[in-house]
C-alpha cells in the first residue's frame, strides 16, 4: 500500500472512530440490485460492528442473489419493509451507504433514509460524490468498496475473521473481474494476499459465485447471444432481449453481467452493449468497454452510472426504438478514441 493509500485509510478511520464509539444502532445498505461488492462490503463491516457490540442491521431493497447467499449463512441481510424497518431507520445512530453515493439508487429505501435522524456515511470507490451524506469516504483509486472496508476495519483496530475476509474477497474479485479490469493494482493483490492468509479459499469462492448458474440463466444467455450484432468494423458488439424472451426462459431475475462481459472476449470488440426489455416500457442498458473507453459517461447520459469500463442504466421506451439512440454515443466514443 502506498503512502497516499495509507493516509487515506488512516484518515477514514480517524473520522469514523468517534462516531462508532457513540453509536448503538447502525444500518448498512447498498444500491438497488445489490452486487458482490456492495454485499461483501456490508457483511464485512456488519461483522466488525457486531464484534464491538454495536447493533448492526443490513437492510437492502432485494434479497441476496443465489450466488452470494453463502456469505450470509445466519440470514443477516434483511429485505426492506416500511412497516418493519421505518422506525429503526428513523432512530438509528448511523446509516452507512456502501458502494454507491447516489441517493436515487436507494430505491424504496430513499424516503426512510432521508427521514432518519442518523449521521449518514458513504463509503464508495466510484467517481461521484453526493452532498447528501454527512461523511463521504470515497476513493476512486480503490478497486472495490469491500477493499476499503477491509482496510478501514483493520485501521480501526478490528479483528478480521475468515468470514469477514471472505466477504471482502468477494467484493474484490467481482469488481476486478478476477483481477483483469483496469482498476486492478498492486494494492488489490496485496489485499487479496492478506485475505487468503486469513483463510479465504479461492476455489470455494469461485464455485459459489460463478458456478451456481440456473438452467434459466443458461437458456437466456443462449437466446441473448443468438441476437449478437457487430458494428464499427467489429469494435462494437451488442445484444438484445425482448421481455417475452425473458418470460419464456423464466429468467426475470437472472443476472446477465457475465454474458455482456463475455462479448469483450470477441476479437476486436472494444465496447459491448446489452439492451434488455424489463417490461412496462423500461429497458435495462449494460455497457462494457476496454482500456480508456469511458462507458460510464454514456450511462450517465441515460441517468445511470457505474465504472469507466462497466456501467448501466434503465431508460423508458420500446426496445426497438431505443437501439439507435443507445448505440449512437457508443459509436461516437469509438470514433473519438481511434
Amino acid at each position: 500500500m502506498t503512502r497516499r493509500d495509507r493516509e487515506f485509510i488512516d484518515d477514514a478511520a480517524r473520522r469514523l472512530k468517534p462516531l462508532l464509539e457513540k453509536a448503538q444502532t447502525v444500518v448498512l445498505c447498498t444500491h438497488v440490485n445489490p452486487d458482490g461488492d456492495g454485499i461483501g462490503a456490508e457483511i464485512c463491516l456488519h461483522r466488525h460492528l457486531r464484534s464491538v457490540d454495536i447493533e448492526s442491521r443490513i437492510i437492502n431493497t432485494e434479497g441476496l442473489p443465489l450466488r452470494y447467499r453463502f456469505l450470509d449463512p445466519s440470514g443477516a441481510v434483511e429485505v426492506f419493509d416500511a412497516r418493519e424497518h421505518a422506525e429503526f431507520l428513523r432512530n438509528a445512530d448511523l446509516i452507512f451507504m456502501l458502494d454507491n453515493s447516489s441517493v436515487s439508487r436507494l430505491g424504496p429505501l430513499e424516503p426512510a433514509v432521508r427521514a432518519s435522524r442518523a449521521t449518514t456515511v458513504c463509503i464508495d470507490h466510484h467517481d461521484v460524490v453526493e452532498p447528501f451524506w454527512n461523511i463521504n469516504i470515497v476513493d476512486e483509486e480503490a478497486s472495490a468498496t469491500g477493499e476499503l472496508v477491509f482496510q478501514i476495519v483493520k485501521a480501526l483496530g478490528g479483528t478480521i475473521d475468515t468470514e469477514s475476509a471472505q466477504a471482502a474477497y468477494v467484493s474484490l474479485v467481482t469488481d476486478t473481474g478476477y483481477f483483469r479490469f483496469s482498476k486492478t493494482s498492486p494494492r488489490s493483490h496485496e489485499a487479496a494476499a492478506e485475505m487468503l492468509a486469513l483463510g479465504v479459499r479461492p476455489p470455494l469462492v469461485y464455485q459459489e459465485v460463478y458456478e451456481r448458474n440456473s438452467a434459466a440463466l443458461v437458456r437466456l444467455s443462449g437466446v441473448a447471444l443468438s441476437s449478437l450484432q457487430r458494428d464499427e468494423g467489429g469494435s462494437l458488439a451488442w445484444i438484445r432481449l425482448t421481455h417475452q424472451q425473458v418470460v419464456d426462459c423464466d429468467a426475470a431475475r437472472e443476472d446477465l453481467s457475465d454474458v455482456v462481459n463475455g462479448l469483450l472476449a470477441i476479437d476486436g470488440v472494444r465496447i459491448a452493449v446489452m439492451l434488455k426489455d424489463l417490461g412496462g416500457n423500461r429497458i435495462k442498458l449494460s455497457f462494457r468497454s476496454k482500456e480508456a473507453l469511458d462507458v460510464n459517461r454514456i450511462a450517465a447520459m441515460f441517468g445511470g452510472g457505474g465504472h469507466r469500463n462497466a456501467s448501466g442504466a434503465v431508460i423508458s421506451g420500446s426496445l426497438d426504438g431505443s437501439i439507435d439512440r443507445v448505440l449512437a454515443p457508443c459509436k461516437d466514443l469509438l470514433r473519438a478514441g481511434r
